[in-house]
């Protein structure tokens, strides 16, 4: 039905969806390939710290106290943002699709039409969806 709309006002030509990718069967060798890898080194001043697990956490009372201090990072750049808050943060990957954190204690991620979220990992990785829009024909950051 969109589709007969674009066309109908002229607005495209014809949507063309791109055809699928064709894979052929990979076989591996039997043999177990070990392969040794040097020791990490440690890339970043932040230390996680280690976490006993609770099946309740403590409520917070008064957030704005609780997160005094704290460093703000948007996680998308809208009009109606996710914004994560936390002691101490370190961006440790990034590419195109993801961005890897490592933060030193709990972190909060707020966001005007959701719950907050509690991150008590030492990582977190956020992602950005991509959809593939029909009337430019590429592939776009969809955020919600």
């Amino acid at each position: 039905m969109f589709k007969k709309l674009l066309s109908f006002f002229k607005i495209i030509d014809e949507v063309q969806v791109p055809a699928s990718i064709k894979r052929e069967a990979v076989y591996k060798s039997l043999k177990e390939e070990v392969e040794i890898l040097p020791e990490a080194e440690a890339q970043s001043e932040i230390i996680p710290k280690q976490r006993k697990v609770e099946r309740k956490r403590k409520e917070i009372k008064d957030f704005g106290e609780h997160t005094q201090g704290y460093k703000e990072y948007c996680l998308e750049k809208t009009s109606n943002q996710h914004i994560m808050k936390t002691s101490s943060y370190k961006v440790i990957d990034r590419n195109d699709s993801t961005e890897t954190f490592l933060i030193e204690e709990d972190a909060f991620i707020t966001h005007a039409e959701h719950r907050m979220l509690r991150i008590e990992s030492p990582y977190f990785v956020k992602y950005i969806q991509q959809e593939y829009n029909p009337i430019t024909q590429i592939s776009e950051n969809a955020y919600d």
